[in-house]
């Protein structure tokens, strides 16, 4: 059985991978079923305060926080895992193999999740197409995902996201995914 398209937008910290994402489903939203989640960050006082998933159906969950306490840090963030493996998770399984699954992102904060790495390499392997972006550096789960046999990558830089947009959606409708302009 060949497997659905899997793309991944990669990129340095800052170059639009999740606003490439966002742009990306408003466009393709008329067109066709997805599933999944972005991520975003949020501030406090001015100053970021962590991250969060939202997932394509308005669900928000906490994934990393500034002062709080977990097994699991990223820098000054602890890593908070009940939400992904509570919301985040189960967006991204899809009610039938016609249904776009969107995950941003795989990175090392979402690696500390087991069943989030079981879900992923399950969907690498599944029957869905999936558009996500994962982190450009990184060993373990993350390395796994981005050379993954099934995963092919698109890299991004800040002057090239807006132009690979057309490009992107060009690509999935050779795959029979969305309107393709």
């Amino acid at each position: 059985m060949q497997n659905a398209l899997k793309l991944f937008l990669t990129g340095d910290p800052g170059c639009g991978k999740t606003t490439a994402i966002r742009k990306l489903t408003e466009r393709l939203k008329p067109h066709l079923a997805m599933t999944g989640f972005t991520t975003e960050e949020f501030r406090k006082d001015g100053r970021r305060a962590g991250f969060r998933g939202v997932t394509l159906d308005g669900q928000r969950f906490d994934l990393a926080r500034v002062g709080v306490e977990s097994p699991y840090r990223l820098g000054p963030y602890g890593i908070v895992l009940e939400g992904l493996e509570s919301i985040g998770i189960p967006a991204l399984i899809p009610a039938s193999p016609d249904v776009l699954i969107v995950l941003d992102v795989v990175s090392k904060m979402e690696s500390f999740s087991e069943p989030f790495q079981e879900a992923v390499l399950a969907l690498l392997e599944g029957p869905n197409p999936v558009l996500g972006t994962v982190a450009p550096h990184g060993v373990g789960f993350v390395k796994r995902v981005r050379q993954h046999k099934n995963v092919e990558l698109v890299r991004l830089t800040r002057k090239s996201r807006d132009g690979m947009i057309g490009e992107i959606l060009r690509r999935l409708a050779r795959d029979g995914i969305g309107a393709g302009r």
